[in-house]
């Protein structure tokens, strides 16, 4: 007899097992290179001693690459007792309250000398040789400011307005003013209707620090978007609107960027003659974006125009003094076009100013590769990668030997092609070397966009960063990672020769708080509806598993165009969301379920021609027939899967009404949150994904419509469905769950709704455990335990 209490806690002890509570420790790394030595720190939990499993401390450990020496980067304790002294707080040794970390390292010993961070509202520096601590003067200059490269002003925004402060005199003044909330200067991307990142100011110094290089964006015609909040988070009690402006597919107007130049000593703003850009996915700040950058000769800068539609791009010269602008390329599509492959990643381009080069990402022979450009002429030098793979990540440009460390999938035949690859190729000779690769997934962690990498590395930033490869291009930290094995983090040298193991991960907690007989999912390969294409997945049984039961089925998706669903490493290495995927089905089988991920045509990472599967509508990314023929390939296999009883759980976005819409007689139950309905989500989404609306043929707005949206067919419905979602959800709003609602009592169809009043674009531990009482009463078709008290990560 199935004791669905106990199923439930082991479930929740895996839901806390992602983010801050990290169930299997040390399963990444995430090293920072210290300047540009061959010396990098990391963070290693530690245990503590605490009875409780969870309460793993942090250690900091200091690595020199060079003579492969892994130690403690510094006392502990000593830092502890001298920082509790210093500021009046206590602090534990194995939980050191300290961010904004910067090491320093001494030259003649290659080891970490000083440390300087920020704890308790103020900044510390710490000598770690002599064990002395001292609080220094805080840096009075906000995180969004930006120095000039002589190092003698900077910039920084007031009131919508950009400012440059002399760091001689102290003076501070205005090189704009017409400024307002929504005509803003060096302002992040609002696409989605808020500011996207906490990224630095979006502007550039010229190299010769005389000129600024910037953007306005404009919103002030953009349509708003009605926010009501039912339980306001003041206290009060009467509802109160919010207005945000945020456009839909087929309004006229969207957020754009006026671009500009301005000569800081005069004051004299010079407009780029070119009409303003609109802001598109990711929706990162322009230049954070790498979207805009200066020639070495501080008299051109360049600009990418993505056009709305999506179906062309170009490369833009300009003239700072005239404004004069020449497009150096150009390229289009009859679908669309990606800067990346996973198009809520930055751009995979990168400028090379030294040599007025650029490095472009294309799929324009159906794979992603990278061009080289010459940015003199805007000619194509060559092709620095080709063949029928792809490249997921600039990793890193060392400038002096030209070569690009990249991220790369899919070139190795008979194997899972979402699997990357660390490779390093020479740009001019296209020769490709590669580092590490295996019948795995190799993570190697890209940092910051590669643009801002390399001006890091030539000390013109000095934020804090994880980077996977040594400014020296030296050595690279991988995380080697499957879905059925246990990580371990490796030091590379430039050959690839693995000459240091860092972490392997503890599986300890994992096996006291789930199960002893824990069970690692089993990666498929299956066969698409169409009968000929592969697709691949995973399978999560629970750790109590018998093959001589019965077990209903859960097809776990989220159907999107621009990502992969089912991970490729374990643990967090699982993808999205530092493994929420691979510890969420890994949950939902504990209860007793078989749980399924595939992803299906329509999605990203593979071929052009694999996501272009779902161009048009993007609400069918993934494809449903080919979850369903994968689970029913899946139950000729293993006849312990039941497939009169399948479920399918959306709440992180997708299909889950239109699998039963669909399949009625496959699908029998449902939960889905954030219905993607591409008419009320941001313009960006439904531009890109399904194409520029065409009013005059089509007054609903989608281009060629060969689909039906849920609303239209309820009258089909047959199955069980839980509706959920957040009030105060801008990316998906209410809206769109009010039009379900509405077409379901139109068809007189019974179906169950939980409204979230004070939740935005996320799920919370009450909604994960409804839905979880939900599958379990109507699948598993027993009764879950009363009123769980679930605590996941979600609110942690």
């Amino acid at each position: 007899m199935l004791d669905i209490k106990d199923s439930y806690r082991r479930a929740e002890a895996l839901m806390q097992g992602f983010g801050p509570r990290n169930m299997v420790p040390n399963s990444t790394v995430f090293p920072s290179w210290i300047d540009r030595s061959d010396c990098f720190w990391y963070e290693r939990q530690i245990k503590t001693g605490n009875d409780n499993l969870y309460q793993w401390g942090r250690e900091f450990r200091l690595v020199n690459a060079k003579n492969l020496s892994n130690i403690v980067a510094f006392d502990h304790k000593i830092l502890a007792e001298n920082l509790s002294e210093a500021s009046m707080e206590k602090v534990d040794k194995y939980f050191l309250p300290i961010t904004d970390i910067v090491f320093t390292i001494d030259s003649f010993a290659d080891s970490a000398s000083r440390i300087k961070f920020s704890a308790f509202g103020k900044i510390w520096s710490y000598d770690i040789l002599n064990n002395v601590l001292e609080s220094i003067k805080k840096n009075t200059l906000s995180k969004h400011s930006l120095i000039s490269p002589n190092k003698k002003q900077v910039l920084f925004i007031q009131e919508h307005n950009l400012w440059v402060k002399d760091l001689g005199t102290k003076e501070e003044r205005a090189l704009t003013y017409d400024g307002e909330e929504f005509n803003c200067y060096a302002a992040n991307g609002n696409g989605w209707g808020h500011d996207m990142g906490a990224t630095a100011i979006q502007a550039r110094w010229s190299p010769d620090s005389k000129y600024v290089y910037t953007i306005q964006r404009d919103s002030r015609n953009v349509e708003v978007l009605p926010i009501v909040e039912h339980v306001p988070k003041d206290g009060s009690i009467r509802p109160k609107v919010r207005y945000v402006k945020r456009a839909i597919r087929g309004d006229d107007n969207v957020p754009r960027y006026r671009l500009l130049v301005i000569e800081v000593e005069s004051g004299n703003i010079q407009e780029v003659d070119y009409e303003k850009l609109p802001i598109v996915r990711n929706s990162f700040g322009f230049f954070y974006s790498g979207l805009g950058w200066w020639a070495k000769d501080s008299q051109r800068a360049y600009f990418v125009d993505m056009k709305r539609d999506y179906q062309s791009i170009c490369v833009v010269e300009f003239d700072i003094h005239t404004g004069n602008t020449f497009i150096l390329f150009e390229e289009t599509s009859e679908t669309y076009i990606n800067t990346s492959l996973n198009t809520d990643d930055l751009p995979t381009f990168l400028s090379l100013p030294e040599s007025n080069e650029l490095i472009w990402f294309s799929e324009r022979t159906d794979w992603a590769h990278c061009y080289l450009y010459d940015l003199d002429t805007g000619k194509l030098k060559n092709s620095i990668t080709q063949g029928e793979w792809v490249v997921r990540d600039i990793l890193y440009y060392d400038e002096l030997r030209r070569e690009l460390f990249l991220s790369i999938s899919g070139r190795v035949p008979d194997r899972d092609p979402y699997y990357r690859e660390l490779v390093r190729v020479n740009i001019d000779s296209k020769e490709l070397t590669v580092l590490s690769s295996g019948n795995h997934d190799v993570l190697t962690v890209p940092g910051l966009h590669p643009d801002q990498h390399l001006q890091m590395a030539k000390g013109l930033y000095s934020e804090l960063i994880y980077s996977g490869v040594s400014y020296t291009g030296n050595f690279a930290v991988v995380t080697c990672s499957r879905a059925d094995t246990s990580p371990i983090s490796v030091l590379l040298n430039r050959d690839g020769d693995e000459i240091l193991t860092l972490e392997v991960a503890d599986l300890s907690p994992l096996y006291a708080k789930v199960s002893e007989a824990w069970r690692w999912p089993e990666p498929v390969k299956l066969l698409a509806a169409d009968k000929k294409t592969d697709t691949y997945g995973l399978v999560y049984r629970p750790s109590d598993f018998s093959p001589e039961k019965s077990y209903p089925v859960l097809s776990h998706v989220f159907n999107t165009p621009e990502l992969s669903w089912v991970p490729k490493g374990s643990f967090t290495n699982g993808g999205s969301v530092c493994g929420a995927a691979y510890f969420t089905a890994a949950a939902l089988a504990e209860l007793g379920f078989i749980v399924v991920q595939i992803d299906g045509r329509g999605t990203a990472f593979r071929s052009k021609a694999f996501q272009d599967e779902s161009y048009g509508w993007a609400a069918s990314a993934s494809h449903l027939e080919d979850h369903v023929a994968g689970i029913e390939q899946l139950a000729e296999c293993y006849p312990y899967m039941d497939t009169n009883r399948v479920g399918i759980y959306a709440l992180h976005g997708g299909p889950g009404i239109q699998a039963l819409l669909d399949f009625p007689e496959f699908y029998k139950v449902s939960v889905c949150a954030l219905v993607h309905d591409s008419r009320l989500m941001p313009y960006l989404w439904g531009d890109k994904f399904e194409g520029l609306p065409t009013p005059a043929s089509n007054p609903e707005g989608t281009q060629n419509k060969t689909f039906q949206y849920p609303e239209e067919y309820m009258d089909k419905l047959q199955g069980k469905v839980l509706l959920v979602h957040g009030m105060l959800d801008i990316s998906c709003p209410p809206a769109i769950t009010f039009r379900l609602v509405e077409a379901l009592q139109k068809a007189n169809k019974d179906f169950d709704l939980l409204l979230l009043p004070c939740s935005g674009h996320s799920n919370n531990s009450y909604v994960v455990r409804r839905a979880w009482d939900y599958l379990v009463k109507n699948l598993l078709e027993i009764e879950p335990p009363k009123e769980f008290e679930l605590t996941t990560f979600y609110d942690m």
